[in-house]
């Protein structure tokens, strides 16, 4: 990939579809302090890049169809993070690191097509979550605790899972304006 320079005015950067294997990441991208969104789909990324950390202003982050195994790093550190987009990595539920939940302004978070078999820990804590996407994954059982907090959520994705019942403080997401279970073995759920 050529030089872009240092562009410290940039707001947004697609990087996919370029090839990131072997620790390879541009190292200019850190230069570019007042980034807001950044795309590193399909790079054949391994792990998420430290180059990251340089990124304070950075609200967007999509990193879907890689190789990622784990979010741990850089994540927890971007303050301003209000949507990660990890969809279709190897993401197994020990790669999904808990201080990302801690994080004010997280709203947007779509790991589906990963491994999980469980959900997230912490994710209770995301009180500001307004997209939950957990699908294509497999797992099996919702903590009763997880909407205590997250009662703003307007989308909710947890179809093709291996989900038998659902916990009755899904009543409780009353701003839920879009909800999918397709593909479940639902037994019992009680929405009402």
């Amino acid at each position: 990939m050529a030089s872009t320079g240092v562009l410290p005015f940039i707001r947004g950067v697609d990087l996919s579809g370029n090839d990131f294997k072997g620790g390879y990441f541009p190292e200019h991208v850190k230069c570019m302090s007042s980034l807001r969104w950044l795309k590193l789909n399909r790079t054949g990324l391994c792990y998420l890049p430290e180059e990251l950390a340089s990124l304070q202003k950075l609200e967007h982050l999509s990193v879907s169809h890689n190789s990622l195994t784990t979010l741990h790093g850089e994540l927890s550190s971007l303050p301003n993070l209000r949507a990660v987009v990890a969809r279709a990595n190897n993401l197994k539920n020990s790669g999904v690191p808990d201080d990302i939940f801690q994080l004010d302004d997280l709203s947007v978070l779509d790991l589906s097509f990963n491994q999980l078999t469980e959900i997230p820990r912490d994710l209770e804590n995301s009180r500001n979550m307004l997209v939950l996407n957990l699908s294509h994954n497999s797992i099996d059982a919702i903590p009763n605790q997880l909407f205590i907090n997250l009662t703003d959520l307007l989308y909710l994705d947890l179809s093709d899972n291996k989900l038998d019942s659902l916990p009755p403080q899904m009543r409780r997401l009353v701003h839920l304006q879009t909800l999918t279970l397709n593909n479940n073995p639902l037994m019992h759920a009680q929405l009402r």
